[in-house]
């Protein structure tokens, strides 16, 4: 019964598992089985853990916690495409602060060079 629990399955979802695997117990008695009201024959608690198991495997696994460099998380996205805006930023302010230091020099140079 923990392993249903843990991992979110339903009774009726074990019983429809079971009995495709030629299990021949009512959902009310598998049921019953899993809340230790009754017992079945080995063969149907091996059926029933095989459904169990088998559901499981197809259950897909709980999302993970990104680290701070998966390609996939949000806020590293958002902090690349922020560095590539910056980046790009970077370069058009550079760009014109070298027209402007250019000009600054030609001007330096020409009032030194009167004086």
């Amino acid at each position: 019964m923990h392993a249903i629990h843990c991992s979110g399955l339903n009774v009726q979802n074990v019983w429809i598992r079971y009995f495709s695997l030629t299990g021949n117990v009512s959902e009310f008695e598998i049921d019953a089985y899993l809340n230790g009201a009754i017992t079945l024959t080995a063969l149907d608690r091996d059926l029933v853990s095989h459904a169990v198991n088998e559901l499981i495997t197809e259950t897909p696994p709980p999302p993970a916690a990104p680290y701070s460099d998966h390609p996939e998380d949000p806020v590293v996205m958002a902090a690349l495409s922020g560095q590539e805006n910056r980046d790009a930023l970077d370069g058009l302010v550079n760009a014109d602060d070298m027209d402007e230091v250019d000009e600054v020099d030609d001007g330096s140079t020409g009032a030194g060079e009167g004086t």
